[in-house]
């Protein structure tokens, strides 16, 4: 009987012998499982997270695709209301465009101690401006400010004396009085204007935008001047 096994020249040893190969097999048989189980645990988190980037994007992006649907609502001398869809009037009503036009004239000439309202004023302005006219409308504010007029005595209220009237399929004629009075309420002197403004009409397309300017109409360009010489009786 052989109780040693010669091994001969050149014979590879047997791996089975070697203990610390012999552990990492019994390791790996024993916690191998455990370590497949927490890959697979971090590639599914590592899918869910990538699924929820992509939902997030695609809503950003359904929310920057968001539409605002106008609707014009009209009043009759009862009371009785109508409401239609803006996209189903084949084109603005005037009154929505001379209202706008009107609104504009009054907010861009008023001049008022009320600091924040003539700020509301100037708000509501900017929201109707757009093209040329921006620039026609800047270069008057810089040679008559609204704060310095007031600070001087000088308030000037506006009163739409004729409605707008179409003189092409873009252009508009309106014609407006200016009052001007003291901080007294003594009228200083008065005079009547005339204005051809361009409009331009673009759908809302943004819930500040259709709360700022429901009907979408622009004033794209605008040339003013003054009717006659105003009238100037003596302040008191």
């Amino acid at each position: 009987m052989k109780f040693f096994k010669k091994t001969g020249k050149g014979a590879q040893p047997d791996p089975s012998d070697n203990p610390y190969i012999t552990a990492r097999q019994e390791w790996m048989e024993r916690y191998g499982s455990y370590i497949a189980r927490a890959s697979q645990w971090r590639m599914a988190a590592l899918l869910q997270s990538v699924s929820l980037i992509i939902c997030l994007a695609a809503l950003v992006v359904l929310l920057n695709q968001s539409q605002v649907i106008a609707y014009f609502v009209s009043v009759d001398k009862v009371g009785k209301t109508a409401v239609v869809k803006a996209d189903s009037v084949p084109s603005t009503p005037p009154e929505i465009i001379q209202n706008a036009i009107a609104e504009s004239i009054t907010a861009w000439r008023t001049v008022t101690p009320d600091y924040h309202l003539q700020g509301e004023m100037v708000k509501k302005l900017s929201a109707y401006v757009a093209g040329s006219a921006k620039g026609v409308i800047k270069s008057w504010y810089e040679q008559n400010n609204p704060a310095v007029t007031a600070e001087n005595g000088r308030m000037i209220h506006v009163e739409i004396t004729q409605a707008p009237l179409p003189v092409s399929k873009t252009s508009y004629r309106v014609e407006w009085r200016e009052t001007i009075r003291n901080h007294a309420g003594v009228v200083i002197e008065s005079g009547n204007y005339v204005a051809t403004v361009t409009i331009q009409i673009q759908k809302p397309i943004s819930e500040k935008m259709l709360l700022a300017n429901p009907g979408g109409v622009f004033i794209t360009g605008l040339a003013f001047s003054k009717t006659f010489a105003a009238n100037t009786p003596n302040a008191e």
